[in-house]
């Protein structure tokens, strides 16, 4: 008997570059088993990661219009729908709430097509004049996938959305990259006894200013600390007068925006999480990963990866009492750091590795597919 065909599958991101859901798009389609499932990538927009997964042989459908919500848009939509049907694609996943507006009805207007929406941040996140489609996306695809189980409570109580309809497939780490590795100096370290850092886009939803103000409690008259910020972002000018204003700036190093993620993370010895709001966090999963003491809010996802005194340590949001117990407890203490951090990568290996990832989806796909 011939062997079967591997099923054809669209996945679909508005960019391919910095961002958790452009991530979750490439790892998925390099880690996806080639054998069952062939995947074609459409974007709008480019991104370091397009070279990479061309390398790896897989097809692109490029989208001509920036703005997925013009005129143009129904043109380059009419040629998705042609893409669609000569690649006799199966089922379309989109990764990012522009791409639930445009890939959709696409989507749903192609014959023997199945049509998988996403949410992968807060509601409130998604800007305005998005939220109602993405609401009837919602509604009209065949599943919603949510990266944590706290997204999915969101759509079953406020776009109330059915509990069968909604798939939890957690994001999946690289752990042959994301892994305990020996410590990495950066210009500013030197001399640190101790570094407490965040990997994060400098936005307002992720609370940066409650970090430097609980680090400043707790490196006052200490210079040896460090706090480690890395990855830019429109919050960045603010946060730099921050620490000027609360005399931190001699403990403080900025660093760019980097590929090379772990070997920031390397340099940390407790990892701090602040946000406000979480989908389910890339950044706390790969710190995890390579070893460091995890201290996150307990809002979205946090709680999912995060079990407090076992896997890290958990705070509640905006609480800047709270935070400085635990970067006090965890700065003061090496057995606790090591025991939270020694837990956290074995959980993040047998959970959250992109084999666990991609058998998630996989399992969706035939689901859907039978």
């Amino acid at each position: 008997m011939p062997a079967k065909e591997p099923v054809p599958i669209l996945l679909m991101s508005h960019s391919l570059g910095a961002g958790g859901g452009e991530r979750q798009l490439a790892l998925t389609a390099l880690s996806i088993d080639r054998n069952r499932f062939q995947p074609h990538i459409a974007c709008a927009q480019g991104g370091f990661w397009v070279e990479r997964l061309q390398q790896d042989g897989i097809p692109f459908f490029f989208i001509g219009s920036r703005s997925l919500m013009s005129a143009y848009a129904v043109r380059e939509a009419l040629r998705l729908r042609r893409y669609i049907h000569d690649h006799c694609i199966r089922i379309m996943q989109t990764f990012d709430y522009s791409m639930n507006v445009f890939g959709l009805p696409v989507a749903l207007s192609s014959n023997g097509v199945v049509a998988v929406s996403n949410l992968r941040c807060q509601l409130d996140l998604i800007p305005q004049r998005y939220r109602w489609l993405n609401w009837v996306s919602f509604h009209t695809s065949a599943r919603v996938v949510v990266n944590s189980k706290a997204l999915g409570r969101q759509l079953q109580e406020r776009c109330r959305l059915e509990a069968g309809k909604i798939v939890t497939c957690y994001n999946g780490i690289d752990t042959e990259v994301f892994h305990p590795a020996s410590r990495r100096c950066f210009p500013g370290l030197e001399g640190a006894s101790l570094v407490i850092g965040t990997v994060c886009v400098m936005r307002p939803e992720k609370n940066i200013p409650l970090l430097l103000e609980a680090f400043a409690r707790v490196a006052a008259g200490r210079r040896d600390l460090r706090l480690f910020l890395v990855g830019g972002g429109p919050e960045e000018p603010a946060l730099r007068a921050l620490a000027v204003k609360l005399d931190i700036v001699e403990n403080c190093v900025f660093h760019a925006s980097t590929s090379d993620v772990a070997a920031c993370l390397s340099a940390m010895d407790i990892f701090v999480l602040p946000s406000l709001t979480e989908g389910l966090s890339n950044s706390l999963m790969e710190a995890m990963a390579c070893g460091c003491c995890a201290i996150a809010s307990d809002v979205g996802g946090n709680p999912e990866l995060v079990t407090d005194g076992v896997t890290g340590l958990l705070f509640p949001s905006q609480d800047l009492d709270s935070l400085i117990v635990c970067l006090s407890a965890a700065t003061a203490d090496a057995g606790l750091r090591r025991i939270l951090a020694g837990a956290a990568v074995e959980r993040m290996r047998a959970d959250f590795s992109l084999r666990r990832a991609a058998e998630r989806m996989q399992q969706m796909y035939d689901t859907l597919l039978t």
